[in-house]
């Protein structure tokens, strides 16, 4: 469920998201929320055809704005495990999308729902490349923490590279970016 916690410290429950587990929030443009959800009956990494994996939108008070689950053709997921999620100045929604114990992606929506972009573009040979934090700056810019290589990557607001904030040399397994 989603609670709130009052200034005083005291909680307080607002809305259930049952039978769904709530991995990820943060407040929108507009003043609601956007969450990330998973199912618990499934294989977290491999979802079968009644595994929900979504990013939802909802008022305060948890009324559903839009959903986003699959891709422009309603068939394929946008998500294996959605995990990390924000929303830039541009409104898009940039979410963490977990594949595997050891790999994740950044996927980009618009605000309507369709698929934008996927960072990194290609897969990871290794497999072996774990963001595990994303945050926007005021001119739209993506910042991810990536936990397996140790360093912090600067993208475009459309999810193209810039450079490296941190490496290996500077932080060490960033988990969260401030």
């Amino acid at each position: 469920s989603i609670s709130r916690l009052s200034p005083s410290g005291s909680v307080s429950p607002v809305f259930s998201t049952d039978p769904l587990l709530p991995m990820g929030i943060c407040q929108t443009k507009d003043g609601g929320l956007l969450v990330t959800l998973r199912d618990t009956k499934s294989n977290p990494f491999q979802p079968n055809s009644d595994s929900r994996r979504l990013v939802r939108h909802v008022t305060l008070t948890g009324d559903v704005i839009h959903e986003y689950e699959y891709q422009e053709d309603g068939q394929t997921r946008l998500f294996t495990v959605p995990m990390r999620v924000t929303q830039n100045s541009n409104t898009d929604i940039c979410a963490i999308n977990v594949k595997s114990e050891t790999c994740s992606e950044l996927v980009i929506l618009s605000f309507s729902g369709s698929l934008k972009s996927v960072y990194p573009e290609q897969n990871i040979k290794d497999n072996s490349f774990f963001l595990s934090d994303v945050v926007c700056d005021s001119y739209s810019h993506i910042i991810l923490s990536e936990r397996s290589n140790s360093s912090l990557h600067l993208l475009s607001s459309e999810g193209k590279f810039i450079r490296y904030l941190l490496t290996k040399i500077q932080v060490n397994q960033p988990q969260q970016c401030l």
